[in-house]
């Protein structure tokens, strides 16, 4: 608006020149999508009342044999079963007759019936960029999806010296698994299996004993003494490779990590830990550098970026391989409109999503955190 220090006769015989294009401010282009993607993990035209599939948790039993010890032939059941609903998102508007009238020809500063569904995508999309995240198993959100925080509960750490479950504590490196994701269980041990030697994640453990367990990283544990005190600032690298390792325990390319993606603060802190040791070695057209990010340097020939709707003190390693998103329909936003309503003499527009993400295993993935 002018200022109202303006000079009568200049507000009288001189109008403002409005610039007719709309600043758009909200949309970004996401790493996580934008990899699913990339990599053909986005599954369209799914029918069903949900998702549905198997979990193999455990081996088949093998047993001794001399050439002639007598072999028993029983049953075995190698899966359970895991389940998730679809779910979906909408996002609406509508424009009056008269007001659709008025917005045209000179006098129309942003076209709004005409972009009306275009705006409303990207708003789907800047929405759906935090989704990713979210925890769909907590009261209040029985509408959204199952992003990661749905299944990296904890309850407790690992005690580092005889591995059982107890309180937080800072002298403990990792958090001890408690969610409930598809309908299974992530806790240790929680399905079957023991741990057969050392201390979880390390050692060596029956393969259900850890099956559907992800590995949560308490950064801020003394067990890293990665500097002169116990802060994400001093740990970030030694707590990322942990998280790094430990979370390809079954040593298969299928398990290895594609990307880190940090919440902005400790980018920044990670960054500023790497300054003095030159070890920025991302590489042109390649991993998210090759979607057209720059924001990405490398650990242990993983990125690491950061992404605005991470949750604040968190971050996130991700196994893109083992993530689908998984669509109802032939999009993945389904526009509808304009529909005309005589009564209120109105046009209606619609953008929706029925979909929801699949992770194969918690296992694949790993969180870090301050947990002590």
């Amino acid at each position: 608006m002018p200022s109202s220090t303006d000079w009568a006769r200049s507000i009288g015989t001189t109008i403002i020149n409005y610039l007719r294009e709309e600043e758009l401010n909200t949309f970004r282009k996401f790493k996580v999508f934008a990899a699913l993607e990339g990599s053909g993990n986005v599954v369209m035209n799914q029918g069903g009342r949900g998702l549905n599939w198997q979990i193999r948790y455990r081996n088949q039993p093998v047993a001794g044999n001399n050439g002639e010890t007598p072999r028993v032939f029983a049953r075995q059941n190698l899966w359970v079963d895991a389940e998730l609903p679809y779910r979906g998102y909408q996002v609406t508007d509508s424009i009056y007759k008269k007001e659709m009238l008025e917005n045209r020809g000179q006098q129309a500063l942003i076209n709004v019936a005409g972009k009306m569904a275009s705006r409303l995508q990207e708003s789907m999309e800047q929405h759906l960029s935090k989704e990713i995240y979210i925890d769909g198993n907590l009261a209040g959100n029985e509408l959204r999806f199952h992003g990661l925080e749905s299944f990296l509960a904890v309850d407790g750490t690992v005690n580092i010296t005889d591995g059982t479950k107890r309180a937080a504590n800072a002298a403990d490196p990792f958090g001890w698994p408690a969610d409930v994701y598809a309908g299974v269980n992530t806790g240790l041990g929680a399905v079957a299996g023991s741990q057969l030697m050392g201390v979880w994640p390390n050692g060596s453990a029956d393969p259900e004993y850890d099956f559907y367990s992800p590995v949560v990283v308490n950064y801020t544990s003394t067990y890293f003494k990665g500097g002169t005190s116990n802060t994400w600032a001093d740990n970030c690298v030694v707590a990322t490779r942990e998280g790094l390792q430990q979370a390809k325990r079954n040593d298969t390319k299928e398990s290895e990590i594609d990307m880190v993606l940090l919440d902005r603060k400790l980018y920044i802190d990670y960054m500023n830990k790497l300054d003095s040791k030159e070890r920025i070695l991302a590489q042109p057209n390649q991993g998210l550098r090759a979607y057209g990010f720059k924001d990405v340097f490398q650990q242990d020939g993983v990125d690491i970026s950061t992404e605005y709707a991470v949750p604040s003190g968190c971050g996130y390693g991700l196994s893109i391989a083992n993530m689908e998103l998984r669509c109802m329909e032939g999009t993945l936003m389904t526009a509808e409109g304009p529909f005309y309503n005589e009564e209120l003499q109105s046009y209606r527009y619609v953008v929706s999503v029925l979909a929801n993400l699949k992770f194969k295993s918690p296992r694949n993935f790993f969180k870090l955190q301050a947990i002590a």
